[in-house]
């Protein structure tokens, strides 16, 4: 699912994977599933392949290497996990490597594909899913959050490539900034207030913005 998202990427960019003669790069996450541990669960030794392959196909720290094995890309290809953060700190830091110049372009996203979540849960209170299976931030009938499968991938590049190019331009990241909240919260799996208006700050000031300039938020 992750590669096919990377080659649509492309080729929505107008960049044509496997004949391209720009340096692409590649950061990837992927979360953790079940697939692999069921089939070898529930298949015969005599069904399945060598496990060690098994494994290196599975194995999510591998994914961003694949992806560059199969497209032919010569950039960085680094797999990236940071829990529920990952895919936004992938873009965080490919944009870094691209002010720096290790690469002409970056493809960044993750992917998340788990068949178990199609049986549901059993809601325990004081546990982080939602006791009626809808996930309802902001609103005082909030009481968790629900898992979902998903993937998706941007194209990044240079805002002056971009526009050298003639691309269909989205988005402009005027900034970015991350941190972490140490032992300050309330628990290990709690964000804290202080942590959060930090990065704020901090990515408002990477961006040269102001707090009153921002016209909508995205949480």
């Amino acid at each position: 699912h992750f590669l096919m998202s990377c080659v649509h990427a492309l080729e929505n960019a107008g960049i044509p994977p496997l004949n391209t003669n720009q340096n692409i790069g590649v950061i990837a996450s992927c979360g953790e599933t079940t697939y692999y541990h069921a089939a070898l669960r529930s298949e015969p030794p005599t069904a399945l392949p060598d496990k060690f392959q098994m494994a290196l196909h599975h194995e999510k720290d591998f994914l961003a290497t694949k992806v560059a094995f199969q497209l032919d890309l010569n950039g960085p290809a680094i797999t990236l996990q940071a829990a529920c953060g990952s895919s936004l700190i992938g873009i965080h830091t490919a944009a870094g490597m691209l002010r720096n110049g290790e690469c002409d372009v970056m493809l960044a996203g993750g992917v998340l594909v788990d068949p178990d979540m199609s049986e549901g849960y059993k809601y325990q209170s004081q546990h982080i899913f939602s006791k009626d299976g809808n996930c309802s931030p902001f609103s005082k009938d909030a009481s968790g959050t629900i898992g979902a499968s998903g993937v998706g991938v941007v194209v990044l590049k240079s805002l002056d490539r971009a526009r050298a190019d003639g691309d269909r331009i989205y988005a402009v990241i005027e900034g970015s900034a991350i941190n972490n909240d140490g032992r300050s919260k309330m628990s290990y799996t709690s964000p804290s207030v202080s942590g959060q208006e930090s990065v704020i700050r901090q990515a408002l000031t990477n961006a040269g913005v102001r707090g009153d300039q921002v016209g909508y938020v995205e949480a």
